[in-house]
């Protein structure tokens, strides 16, 4: 039994000797260097760039030369060259393609921001997720400690006769199950950490990453109201749809130009080798009819599209309210289930727990009277530490709800 405990004891200080700490700033700035999704979604404001340079392109001219021969190949008379050069004019085309692509730049760049404020929100409750494994494997290494103390405590009391077996048989029973769950909370360690090593865009060494910190928050929240006007200022997706409004209104005037009635204009001279030989020179305008204008479903189209638009910008100001109503009540009721938890009663439910130890290796009481309390203090530490982690959470989600970025020095996270 003691191989066993110092077997394991051995195994968890080398795991820890070879731990990689990083702090929430480190974190965070390998993230925004590293991370390929982020890298490629980056990709779309340089797509949208080139569509701006792209739509400031000229109609391109027409050139044309032909030969002719009115007559016998042989006699060469009425043969001809004709050089033609022509272009078209469109009347506001231009213009509009480049106000609809600078509009769908917007777009991509709002798009881009929305992209961040969840990916930086979800990055950081990745580093959450880690301080609260860390904390539960702790906890259950502490368990594991106790338990098997007091186990090691049995054997020798059980060979002095002071306990009998089934004691023994309890004690080591529990150790196992505490053994097992001390497993399962490094294996969480070490899969919060590998999320970590995702997010920096490198999964070498990433089991080995630990978090610097505590769950415990220094915040200092406002009002709902400054936060819901916070959140109409800021939030990107409620920004998406209002560019949203102003590629449909581009749409709508891009259409509109190309319905416009083109101008083709045309030079061009003709060589005539005859008796005597002479040159013809021609200029001329074509107009096309059209008549398709006459059909207003494109019109139409372009009309719904645009009130589409609008409609969108409305559902989405009352989905962000809505969103920042929610993380504000979510935030409030974390606040106060941990106000339920204080410094003063874990103490007291430790010192219960000692004294049921004490009162156990005395023969006082039964190992199971001890057990049940030592458990019930463990899994009242445990509460307390899913209420730290979920108070954090919500803080980060009524941060994602109002728009708010987060920056490396404003995550208030205790180092």
């Amino acid at each position: 039994m003691r191989k066993t405990i110092l077997l394991l004891t051995i195994i968890l200080a080398g795991t820890t000797a070879y731990s990689q700490e990083i702090s929430y700033g480190e974190y965070m700035d390998r993230v925004l260097a590293g991370n390929i999704a982020l890298a490629a979604q980056k990709l779309d404001i340089k797509i949208a760039d080139a569509g701006v340079k792209g739509s400031k392109v000229h109609n391109d001219p027409s050139i044309a030369i032909t030969y002719s021969n009115n007559e016998d190949w042989d006699k060469k008379m009425g043969q001809g060259i004709e050089l033609e050069l022509s272009r078209s004019f469109t009347f506001g085309v231009r213009r509009s393609r480049i106000d609809l692509a600078e509009s769908e730049r917007k777009q991509s760049v709002a798009m881009f921001e929305e992209y961040m404020r969840n990916f930086r929100a979800d990055a950081t409750i990745a580093y959450l997720e880690q301080l609260r494994a860390e904390m539960m494997l702790d906890e259950a290494k502490k368990i594991h400690e106790d338990i098997s103390e007091v186990a090691s405590n049995d054997s020798i009391r059980l060979l002095n006769g002071e306990i009998a077996e089934s004691d023994w048989l309890e004690s080591r029973m529990a150790q196992g199950i505490a053994l097992n769950a001390l497993l399962d909370a490094e294996a969480e360690v070490d899969r919060c950490a590998i999320k970590l090593g995702y997010y920096m865009g490198n999964l070498e060494g990433a089991a080995e990453l630990r978090g610097t910190g505590t769950l415990e928050l220094n915040e200092k929240a406002a009002p709902l109201e400054i936060y819901t006007a916070a959140a109409l200022e800021n939030r990107a997706d409620l920004i998406v749809a209002l560019s949203k409004v102003e590629t449909a209104e581009a749409v709508q005037k891009f259409n509109s130009a190309m319905r416009r009635p083109d101008l083709n204009v045309v030079v061009g001279a003709t060589y005539n080798k005859a008796r005597p030989d002479f040159v013809t020179l021609k200029a001329g305008v074509s107009v096309p009819l059209k008549f398709s204008n006459l059909n207003s479903g494109a019109r139409i189209i372009d009309e719904i599209s645009v009130q589409q638009a609008n409609m969108g910008v409305e559902e989405a100001r009352l989905l962000v309210e809505a969103d920042v109503m929610q993380a504000y009540n979510d935030y409030t009721y974390a606040t106060r289930q941990n106000e339920t938890f204080s410094n003063a009663m874990l103490n007291d439910m430790q010192q219960v727990v000692e004294s049921k130890r004490k009162a156990y290796e005395m023969g006082e009481i039964a190992f199971l009277d001890y057990l049940i309390v030592q458990q019930n203090e463990s899994e009242m530490r445990q509460q307390h530490i899913d209420a730290l982690f979920g108070k954090a959470v919500a803080w980060v989600e009524l941060q994602r709800a109002t728009g708010f970025s987060f920056e490396f020095s404003t995550m208030p996270i205790a180092e």
